[in-house]
């Protein structure tokens, strides 16, 4: 998707603007309750969420996150969330908003847990995280074929030690 729509989707969340379900095309509609599904059923802490990916994922859907190179195909992308899910493995996230347009889904969320084992290379901390995130979704034939995913991980990485506190 162009730049500039994910912005004005990002900035739709941000100033706290929803589109009202009856104001969602078909699509929209599909595409907001695949995201539901997948933001429930799908959370890495939920028994058999690898099953629900598996669904709802494209075989060859890519995965960005930050400047982490991308990541190609359900498979792999499974792999590398169960990774991050070690360092938080009671990790909640709470949907704080969802926009959708077309085939693109914008999820603004927050999350909370506590640093219990290996995340990025840092060993367990015991430090709490609180965090915002945004999920962008994009959706071809009722799957997700593209994620992109943004949390504020400077602070992640500065909260568990792995950076020193900016003063």
């Amino acid at each position: 998707m162009h730049k500039f729509r994910q912005a004005l989707l990002c900035a739709a969340l941000i100033s706290g603007g929803q589109v009202l379900a009856e104001d969602r095309s078909k699509e929209e509609a599909a595409n907001v309750s695949a995201t539901q599904r997948f933001f429930n059923a799908g959370w890495g802490t939920n028994e058999g969420w690898q099953d629900h990916w598996r669904s709802a994922v494209s075989e060859d859907a890519t995965s960005y996150f930050h400047a982490f190179p991308p990541i190609t195909g359900v498979e792999n992308m499974i792999d590398f969330n169960a990774d991050l899910f070690v360092g938080f493995p009671r990790l909640e996230m709470s949907v704080q908003g969802i926009v959708a347009e077309g085939n693109t889904v914008v999820v603004t969320g927050h999350l909370n847990g506590i640093h219990d084992g290996l995340f990025l290379g840092v060993p367990a901390s015991g430090a709490e995280v609180s965090v915002p995130d945004v999920t962008i979704l994009t959706f071809r034939d009722r799957q997700i074929v593209e994620m992109r995913y943004f949390t504020d991980l400077m602070a992640v990485m500065t909260l568990i030690g792995a950076l020193p506190p900016n003063e």
